[in-house]
């Protein structure tokens, strides 16, 4: 299924992927909606992920905010006669609003959208699956993440613990930073 990890602070949003063996049709593991402002992550099925990663620039193009983009979405999810196929299947949509709010909207068709927003000097974090969550934890303990470094230096290591114990999941991680405007 692959993994996505993401790592939000109010000045800064920090996403690590691997793109090993579950490569998507032309990679689409990662898509940029808002060029410095906003992205999606993809894990698990293909279908769905080639359904919501159109469905989200469309979604963008209609100037829809990044929770309207999400709840859409995950409604088209819950309502597709894919649903209960046992194909798993997360997606994480992440950025800025147009007034500087951080935010990241967990999509997924097993549990109901999930939506986050860290507040000043709050850290919060994800990574798909329980196991790979717990390390993640441990690994921020030990970098911290305070800044973007930190928590991308957490977030390599994760990989790379992961890779040793989760297959199909490559510690040849990919990151994406983005940084709030000031």
């Amino acid at each position: 299924m692959g993994l996505v990890s993401i790592v939000a602070r109010e000045d800064f949003i920090s996403l690590v992927t691997d793109f090993g063996i579950h490569q998507v049709i032309d990679d689409m593991r990662f898509k940029e909606l808002i060029p410095d402002t906003a992205f999606i992550a993809f894990s698990g099925d293909e279908e769905y992920t080639l359904m919501a990663a159109s469905a989200a620039e469309t979604l963008i193009k209609q100037g829809f905010s990044l929770k309207e983009l999400a709840e859409s979405i995950q409604s088209s999810i819950n309502n597709s006669m894919l649903l209960n196929n046992g194909r798993p299947f997360e997606a994480v949509v992440a950025g800025y609003s147009q007034n500087g709010e951080a935010q990241y909207h967990i999509i997924s068709n097993a549990k109901p959208l999930e939506s986050y927003y860290p507040r000043a000097g709050e850290s919060l974090y994800y990574v798909n699956g329980h196991e790979p969550m717990l390390v993640l934890e441990r690994s921020l303990k030990m970098y911290g993440m305070g800044t973007a470094d930190q928590a991308l230096a957490a977030q390599i290591h994760l990989f790379q613990e992961a890779a040793k114990f989760i297959p199909n999941v490559n510690n040849q991680a990919e990151s994406y930073i983005l940084k709030k405007a000031n």
